[in-house]
């Protein structure tokens, strides 16, 4: 079956991570003992399989090439201190223990040493409730490098390994995976409906940085919700996945529409039905702080993008941002001190960016000017619900002016923070400190030199320094930073459609100010880029049909109205909504020319 299928089947699911790897920043890790290299807080990280084939010298490793020397810079997990014997017996027996928040244990993995083929024989899984043990599991003869087992026990804050048999003799224990996380598929009966919205940019199409959200209501069986085993987990930032499906050769084949975060949950006690509201990874960068760019010349807007980025968290794997920002050089590059959020607006001003999370959870950077990827999916009368044209006064303009700055350092050197500080004997503190001014090239110095500034990380209008006290004794000082002097002056390019002028009058449009946009050329390009996009008029469509989940936010795709006029779109938003059939809302801007 397609989703154009008429009639066809849509199947519905959200699975829902209370806990996972990246949710359990709470779990602490206990060990029996560690080899030279071991890395135990790795047993609830992934990847769970090992960087290379250790070669050890226990007498289990050969000369036939397939074996490599260890590093301490490698995934290893947890290597215990003590060998087994030659019966691969351990007269010490090797435990390792995770402590978190109270949370059920669903499902548990012990994983060995994949590529060296090593694994736990006999071992004790003993599940504790603030120290006391309430429950254990005695496994004996196991043969699998992979090992599940389901306990279906609450309320744990403790689960211990202990091993007493390894399946090669002389050998140390060597544990990739000592941990599971708690989740839950909805779907059928359990799941009454959801809603998801994805948005590559807002309806008015500026160049800025948008969340998508979802709904979803979930049947609350056995009161699991408010009384039972994951009342503990009601919290903010909990993973929901919702996936829109249809059979294929006797299997659903299902889409994934995103990950998103828990922001509320409506458990009421007259109804079976609990409601999730959720937001995407985004909406968390309007809480974090980003303390700023310092001065930095001849930088592009690509590597101001990645600094954000990674200094609110984020790894290579979970961002994407378009080549063509490093063609954008800033002269003198500077942000100051701001949210993570707006930061990446400022990105989005100067690069005429539209930022947004795609489904695989990735922060996307893309550029106005890239050419979309032509989608396969058609939006036409026979799949189609409503139909309407929509143009504002937003759409259109023939006038329009982009701001550049011109950045110039003064040779005055001037303090911009005195802050007076406090520190308890050998105590060390994390501090921010603003500035009065924006400053390029700023330093920081204490006047007690027994205060000393471990770390200096600063913007142009802010700092975060590190402060030890090397003594016994409570000490005072004032630290004071000093900078050069900043000098911005604005500029204004202004380009016009004077044909467009003369017959409609003119509409002007200014673009946001961005400290970012350096050169009367960078505004030039922007403005007449610009105006190439507002001058036709051309608005947007929004249709609700029938929906199909391949047609992603960003793609270009055809739509037809009932009286036969065919319009290329580019994807901005789309809304799904699913009741145990699927129901879509899209909404597309004309191309224009």
């Amino acid at each position: 079956m397609e989703y154009s299928n008429n009639p066809r089947r849509v199947y519905g699911k959200v699975e829902i991570v209370y806990a996972d790897e990246e949710l359990s920043r709470d779990v602490k890790v206990a060990v029996s003992g560690n080899s030279k290299i071991s890395h135990p807080i790795e047993v609830y990280h992934l990847p769970s399989e090992p960087t290379v084939k250790a070669c050890t010298m226990d007498g289990n490793s050969t000369l036939d090439g397939t074996f490599q020397m260890m590093g301490d810079d490698l995934v290893v997990g947890w290597w215990s201190d003590k060998g087994a014997d030659e019966n691969g017996v351990y007269v010490n027996k090797p435990y390792i223990e995770l402590t978190f928040n109270m949370r059920p244990i669903i499902y548990w993995r012990i994983i060995g040493d994949k590529k060296l083929n090593q694994y736990p024989v006999d071992f004790t899984l003993s599940y504790k409730k603030n120290g006391t043990i309430v429950q254990t599991d005695t496994i004996k003869g196991n043969t699998e490098v992979e090992f599940v087992i389901a306990p279906k026990i609450s309320d744990i804050t403790a689960v211990r390994l202990t091993i007493e048999k390894w399946s090669h003799p002389n050998a140390v224990a060597k544990i990739l995976r000592c941990y599971e996380r708690v989740y839950e598929t909805y779907e059928g009966d359990a799941l009454l409906s959801f809603e998801v919205g994805e948005e590559l940019c807002s309806s008015e199409g500026n160049y800025n940085i948008n969340s998508d959200s979802m709904t979803v209501s979930i049947y609350n069986e056995e009161r699991k919700f408010d009384k039972g085993y994951l009342r503990t987990l009601m919290l903010l930032d909990r993973k929901l996945y919702p996936y829109i499906g249809v059979e294929k050769n006797g299997e659903i084949e299902y889409k994934p529409l995103g990950v998103f975060y828990s922001d509320e949950w409506d458990i009421p006690q007259d109804s079976q039905w609990v409601k999730c509201t959720a937001t995407d990874r985004l909406m968390r960068l309007q809480i974090k702080t980003y303390v700023g760019f310092p001065l930095v010349e001849n930088t592009t807007l690509y590597e101001i993008a990645e600094d954000i980025l990674t200094t609110m968290g984020m790894t290579k794997l979970e961002y994407q941002i378009t080549d063509r920002l490093k063609d954008f050089v800033v002269n003198m590059a500077l942000l100051p001190k701001t949210t993570g959020w707006d930061a990446l607006q400022e990105i989005a001003n100067a690069g005429l960016c539209k930022i947004f999370v795609d489904r695989e959870n990735r922060i996307v950077i893309k550029c106005e000017d890239e050419e979309p990827q032509k989608s396969p999916i058609a939006v036409v009368p026979g799949n189609m619900f409503s139909y309407k044209s929509n143009i504002t006064l937003t759409d259109f303009s023939n006038s329009v002016s982009v701001d550049y700055c011109e950045i110039s350092i003064k040779d005055d050197v001037i303090d911009v923070a005195e802050p007076e500080i406090r520190l308890e004997p050998n105590e060390t503190k994390l501090m921010t400190i603003d500035y009065t001014s924006e400053v390029a090239y700023p330093t920081a110095a204490s006047n007690n030199a027994a205060v000393r500034i471990v770390s200096f990380n600063s913007g142009v209008n802010s700092c975060t320094c590190e402060l030890r006290n090397t003594t016994g004794t409570a000490q005072t000082a004032v630290i004071t930073v000093s900078g050069n002097a900043i000098n911005i002056n604005t500029r204004t390019v202004t380009v016009r459609d004077e044909e467009s002028i003369y017959m409609y009058g003119i509409v002007e449009y200014k673009h946001p100010t961005s400290e970012l946009v350096q050169s009367y050329e960078q505004a030039e390009y922007m403005a007449n880029l610009l105006l190439d996009r507002m001058r036709a008029g051309a608005g947007t469509i929004t249709a609700v049909w029938r929906g199909n989940p391949e047609l992603e936010v960003g793609a270009a795709y055809d739509c037809t109205d009932r009286f036969g006029g065919k319009e290329s779109l580019l994807c901005e938003y789309n809304k799904f909504t699913y009741d145990g059939g699927l129901k879509q809302e899209t909404r597309g801007r004309k191309k224009g020319r």
